[in-house]
């Protein structure tokens, strides 16, 4: 199979959003079993099969690899006893077959390359050992791949459980689909599990989570489905049974009281409302549901292996996140970086981490050169993307390196060891990921960066504080403004020195502040995951967007509504304002302002001045609230 039928569901919610079946449902398991020495050939209809062996009847090594906390640092251990830092790559495969190449769009082929699986496998462990790789991540060929004794390589599969098979999209309590997502499990587990390299599973990937997605299908199954029981059993608990406190935050179609919702119809949320809360705990709800059930599953046929959570898409819900805190060992992220230098939004992991109560993998992050070997193109999926591979190193090394030194972070997946074909996989990705092009070359400065930048190693360093706003207001760059599209707005900003602490716990925002002498800038970034769904005629109103308020000191509130794709609007003209948001699968929004001296009533802005902040942003429909209160000092 090619590695767009098993890479992650990046993109999907487009063709399908709110209603129609996931992509995601679509994802191929890894199967089939390679000999040794096998030649390449055509693999018509190979598939797993079940195995005949019950969980009694193999073997578990007796040792596991651990998470361990030492003086406040969370490490893997290894069966051996040796702590290290997990790096990864995702998509160790052979990529396309024989029958699915396809010479107008050449994709990696390792048949033209190597004589056989075997060879194949073994000068490709010798190139991850040689750059100083520890595991193998999701989408790779372990079946073949195990058949090494190389010992010190750890496996990471991704099993797919849920998107396999549907869940949560459809019904979790029907043991026709927990049935499902046992054998998925099942098959995969009983095929590595006494392979004492199976650091752990991935339990799913990049399923978004998608709230009001998962109402509406919820609400479409049938009166005998026990997710939408319980979903009608929470509305009467919140509502006290009463129907017409729900007709306060709810607007039926085909339902006219409880009965009739038993039996069917659906509930559309009121702007405005407080139902954005409602359906934010029965996502809460499903992602318990789902969490406890993907972690027995598990550990039914593997007592041994690390639970690694479901990687989340590069953004989550924090009802989801904290759902998983009793199920997981870790918790698990796919990282798009926030800008294309490698930095990510501070608040991203740290909230995460605060929600799970558990240590993180990042399990995915990766950048893109318009300079590559493959004729990529970069043109789909808003992923970092330079001009050259030695400045793609340079990314990868900023991410890299600020992974190693938060003490909660226990390893990184780069995806992925392939670049993708030129002219796109399956579904239009065409970038430049890979540690080699398609024809098998390494990227020198890639494999370069890995090979020299020792992760245990810099996990060891002590790090001291990192620096933010309340030593000193750093000054504005040139044009704060400039090149304001994604992967590049406030780039320019000092975000280091102009971090300002949110006074809120689990923030999903991070605020910076510089300075000029005619003016103050304030830069927001968030996670704001507005869907189209939620509403019957799939038009977000202005009462629901973003909500951000700006006070300083002799002047009016700044109130700016923000989010949704559309343009800003606020209530002062002399403020100047760039914002970019979107719907669905656009979740991040980041908006710059620039508030006039004269409007503080100032003539100009001195280092050494004091500004007095009070800033407040209540993501759409006011589900969360961030606070950033203080006095700081304008610096040098």
């Amino acid at each position: 199979m090619s590695t767009a039928s098993r890479r992650s569901n990046r993109g999907t919610g487009a063709a399908w959003y709110g209603h129609a079946v996931p992509r995601a449902f679509a994802l191929f398991l890894v199967s089939g079993t390679v000999v040794q020495g096998e030649p390449y050939a055509p693999e018509p209809g190979k598939s797993s099969g079940r195995s005949s062996l019950s969980a009694s009847e193999i073997r578990q090594p007796a040792e596991p690899f651990k998470i361990q906390e030492q003086e406040g640092t969370a490490w893997l251990v290894r069966p051996t006893g040796g702590r290290f830092f997990s790096l990864g790559v995702c998509c160790v495969e052979r990529g396309a077959s024989r029958t699915n190449y396809n010479p107008r769009n050449p994709g990696y082929a390792a048949w033209q390359h190597y004589p056989d699986s075997a060879s194949w496998a073994e000068a490709t462990l010798t190139r991850l050992r040689m750059w100083g790789f520890t595991t193998v991540g999701g989408w790779s060929d372990f079946h073949i791949l195990k058949q090494l004794p190389a010992t010190n390589i750890a496996f990471a599969p991704v099993l797919s459980i849920g998107a396999t098979v549907g869940a949560p999209w459809w019904d979790m309590w029907d043991s026709n689909i927990t049935d499902r997502m046992d054998a998925v499990a099942r098959d995969q587990i009983l095929a590595l599990r006494d392979d004492p390299r199976v650091m752990g599973y991935f339990s799913d990937n990049e399923m978004g989570w998608w709230n009001a997605a998962l109402w509406k299908m919820t609400l479409e199954q049938g009166p005998a489905s026990g997710q939408r029981q319980r979903l009608i059993r929470l509305l009467r608990d919140t509502y006290q049974d009463e129907w017409s406190k729900l007709l306060q935050d709810f607007t039926p179609e085909k339902a006219t009281d409880w009965a009739s919702l038993l039996q069917g119809g659906m509930l559309y949320v009121k702007p405005g409302s407080g139902g954005f809360k409602v359906m934010r705990q029965f996502l809460g709800l499903m992602a318990e549901r789902y969490y406890q059930l993907v972690h027995d599953i598990i550990r039914k046929y593997d007592r041994r292996a690390l639970v690694l959570g479901d990687r989340y898409q590069s953004f989550y819900y924090p009802e989801v996140a904290h759902a998983s805190a009793n199920w997981v060992d870790a918790a698990s992220s796919n990282l798009n970086a926030s800008w294309n230098d490698g930095s990510y939004l501070r608040f991203y992991l740290d909230t995460l981490h605060q929600l799970a109560g558990k240590p993180i993998l990042a399990s995915e992050f990766y950048s893109a050169a318009r300079e590559n070997g493959s004729g990529n193109r970069n043109l789909h999926g808003g992923f970092p993307v330079v001009r050259t591979q030695v400045e793609r190193a340079a990314t990868l090394r900023n991410t890299l390196l600020r992974l190693a030194h938060t003490p909660y972070v226990i390893g990184a997946d780069w995806f992925q060891y392939f670049d993708e074909p030129p002219h796109g996989r399956g579904d239009g990705e065409d970038d430049n990921f890979g540690l080699v092009d398609v024809y098998d070359h390494p990227y020198a400065a890639i494999t370069e960066a890995f090979t020299s930048f020792d992760a245990t190693a810099r996990k060891a360093e002590p790090v001291g504080p990192a620096p933010d706003a309340s030593t000193g207001v750093p000054p504005a760059p040139p044009d704060p403004f400039a090149d304001f599209v994604h992967m590049r707005a406030l780039k320019c900003w000092d975000r280091e020195r102009g971090f300002v602490k949110c006074a809120s716990p689990e923030p999903v925002a991070d605020l910076y502040m510089c300075w000029s002498p005619t003016a103050i800038y304030l830069g927001l970034y968030a996670l704001d995951i507005t869907e189209e769904a939620y509403y019957r005629d799939r038009f977000v109103p202005e009462c629901d967007r973003g909500l951000w308020v700006v006070q300083m000191p002799r002047r009016e509130p700044l109130r700016i509504r923000l989010g949704a794709g559309r343009k800003p609007i606020l209530n002062d003209s002399a403020a100047r304002i760039r914002h970019l948001s979107g719907v669905n699968l656009t979740v991040r929004s980041i908006t710059a302002i620039a508030l006039p001296a004269a409007s503080m009533g100032r003539k100009k802005f001195q280092a050494a001045d004091t500004i007095q902040l009070s800033s407040t942003f209540l993501t759409h429909g006011g589900c969360y609230r961030m606070d950033w209160n203080g006095v700081y000092t304008l610096a040098n």
